[in-house]
């Protein structure tokens, strides 16, 4: 067997038969895990990476997908960098996990397995995974040993509820099948009384979102929600779950697996749900619902899941998926419990297996780096660029930043050795050049920097900072003459960059200081590099679009 990594949209796009046979055929495969769910929702998270397992011979078809993504802590104490792997679908998706040929179950744990324990990571965390437990104890086995351990880590929830069991009711060939065999006398009794009402009182109606109404009628879902849940969740978080929900939902509904039914009466909407629709498994999935607390009967969640389990028989689905959570009113509607599990492994160490950052991080950590050095942070931005070098020894963006670092503590020596082999192995060297000048103007080594600085400007024969610093060398050096035709030269440049213009003013400034000098050139250079050196030093550095 062999595991492809796909981590592109045309990568992934090509899948879509080959994923779509592989679903079908698994009978443990939800719609969080299709194609169609997957694709809307990767296409706006990052770092995202599909394992596709197939038999050796190249070209064959897969059989087995297994959806994930990377995401990068940072650990407080210590500054460093770890990565954990998560499901693909995780912050939305009630179900996660992979999908295989039934044939293949286990050469895709095997599989899976295998190439996982290779991999960086601190945390691996297959939360909401669904399949027989089985795989779920398959891949303990296989993951677990002397560098990993693992631990149940299903979620503590408001009153004690148990978000790893998900009430299914198996619908029947007919609804008053239904009644009679899901549901207790009572209910089935409130429930008749409820429709017949709805039905027969022109007041009320259910309405279904319409590319004309799904904005109204998500505003009305949502506005629902905030009033039960955010007093419990936080106002900001609630805003949160609220926008990511929101953005979710309507992929569906571009897609066309989204319904969205609301109770009125007469203008007054008394509830609204959002049912995910999977035709190809012939599935209802009830995702999230909101109502009225004020309006008593009939009962808005009664009659608005009993109209649509009643819709769903209609159209032959096959089940009503309330999903995550055992919450007691789901049970008056007859389901049956689906397991599902939470599992996280964690590395002994507390820090990446194989000691490296994972390869789809390594940009995200340089960044952070970069923005670090940015606020002034200089501490963790020295972490962060070293532990990118540790994974990534060549690292030109990670070098500089760190040679600027050693530049700023006075270690001049180490951050010329390291400006001056950067500026010999990247495609741009002016940067690293400009750098390696102002290295040498610090230990005073002048005909050094003079060549730094001229090696910039024979690149780029107007860059205005590398003119006005190989002047300041010439001055240091006593060569006062070239020096004052580069400020003549530079004075005179025009440009609409307003640092380049800081720089022709200060060759102005000091080609005025230099004329109107007339001490012996030894004190003259002494003095203007005195005076210079300060000022002259890079404060901000500004990252060459070369390095990454």
């Amino acid at each position: 067997m062999h595991i492809d990594v796909i981590n592109t949209r045309a990568g992934f796009d090509a899948l879509r038969d080959n994923w779509d046979q592989v679903f079908m055929a698994d009978p443990h495969a939800q719609h969080f895990l299709s194609f169609t769910w997957l694709k809307a929702y990767l296409w706006r998270r990052g770092r995202w990476f599909i394992l596709a397992l197939r038999e050796k011979a190249e070209g064959s078809a897969y059989v087995a997908f297994f959806p994930l993504r990377v995401i990068t802590q940072q650990d407080k104490k210590t500054g460093r960098f770890f990565d954990e792997i998560i499901m693909a679908g995780n912050f939305a998706a009630d179900y996660t996990g992979f999908i295989t040929l039934p044939a293949y179950e286990h050469h895709a744990v095997a599989g899976f397995c295998a190439f996982l324990k290779q991999q960086s990571w601190t945390h691996l965390k297959l939360e909401y995974m669904c399949g027989p437990l089985s795989r779920r104890d398959a891949m303990i086995r296989a993951l677990q040993g002397p560098q990993v351990m693992f631990r149940d880590s299903t979620p503590k929830s408001l009153n004690d509820i148990n978000n790893c069991v998900c009430p299914v009711v198996t619908l029947p060939a007919s609804f008053d099948e239904y009644l009679e065999t899901s549901m207790s006398s009572q209910t089935r009794q409130k429930l008749r009384r409820f429709l017949r009402k709805v039905e027969s009182d022109p007041g009320y109606r259910i309405s279904f979102a319409t590319h004309e109404t799904i904005g109204r009628d998500m505003d009305i879902l949502f506005k629902f929600w905030r009033a039960k849940w955010a007093p419990y969740k936080g106002k900001d978080r609630a805003e949160k779950i609220i926008v990511s929900t929101r953005d979710m939902l309507m992929d569906c509904f571009r897609d066309g697996t989204l319904e969205v039914p609301v109770l009125w009466y007469e203008d007054r909407p008394l509830g609204a749900l959002a049912n995910i629709i999977d035709k190809s498994k012939g599935v209802v999935l009830f995702y999230i619902t909101g109502r009225d607390e004020t309006w008593t009967t009939p009962s808005p969640g009664l009659v608005l899941h009993g109209f649509c389990i009643r819709r769903a028989i209609e159209m032959g689905f096959r089940e009503y998926d309330f999903l995550r959570g055992n919450e007691p009113y789901k049970y008056m509607f007859g389901p049956w419990e689906r397991p599902i599990s939470c599992t996280q492994f964690r590395s002994r160490s507390g820090e990446n297996l194989n000691g490296r950052l994972h390869p789809f991080s390594i940009r995200f950590v340089y960044e952070q780096a970069l923005k670090f050095y940015k606020a002034g942070e200089k501490a963790k931005s020295e972490v962060a660029f070293r532990q990118v070098l540790e994974t990534v020894p060549d690292h030109r963006g990670a070098e500089f930043g760190l040679a600027n670092l050693l530049f700023e503590k006075g270690e001049f020596h180490e951050a010329e050795v390291s400006y001056l082999a950067i500026s010999r192995a990247v495609e741009d060297p002016v940067p690293a050049l400009l750098r390696l000048g102002e290295t040498r103007l610090a230990q005073k080594d002048f005909p050094g920097a003079i060549r730094a600085f001229q090696d910039v400007t024979s690149r780029a024969p107007f860059h205005h900072e590398a003119l006005y610093k190989c002047g300041i060398a010439l001055v240091a050096a006593g060569r006062r003459n070239e020096a004052a035709a580069i400020f003549e030269k530079l004075q005179n440049f025009h440009s609409d960059d307003a640092a380049n213009m800081h720089y022709a003013e200060k060759a102005k400034s000091a080609l005025s200081r230099l004329r109107a000098f007339v001490a012996p050139p030894s004190i003259l250079a002494g003095s203007v590099v005195l005076a210079g050196t300060d000022s002259d030093q890079p404060r901000h550095w500004h990252p060459p679009r070369v390095l990454h």
